[in-house]
């Protein structure tokens, strides 16, 4: 098998510090409201559940696991999210600032 032959593509893209640093940020935010529809359908999966007429345990049970299971990569998520904010914020240090630096 041989390898794939990729064109040489040199983009040019000009953005400023100031710039890169606010997209990284709205990302941050997009994931964000990513996650909140995402525990919003969980929320709305247990009220669409709990008005039904026939309402078993076993079905409530099987429910709760899988919202469980849902929040908890959520969870993971948030984690995630925090992480690539601080980098983001690291990102905004002045790089001359020996105090910042250590």
């Amino acid at each position: 098998m041989s390898l794939p032959n990729v064109p040489d593509i040199n983009p040019t893209i000009t953005l400023t510090r100031e710039e890169v640093y606010h997209l990284l940020l709205a990302s941050v935010a997009m994931e964000e409201l990513g996650l909140a529809n995402i525990m919003n359908a969980e929320g709305e999966k247990i009220q669409k559940f709990l008005s039904s007429d026939e309402v078993c345990l076993e079905a409530l049970v099987m429910i709760g696991r899988s919202v469980e299971r849902m929040m908890r990569t959520v969870m993971k998520s948030q984690l995630l999210l925090l992480c690539k904010l601080e980098d983001i914020l690291w990102l905004e240090e002045d790089p001359n600032d020996d105090e910042n630096s250590e």
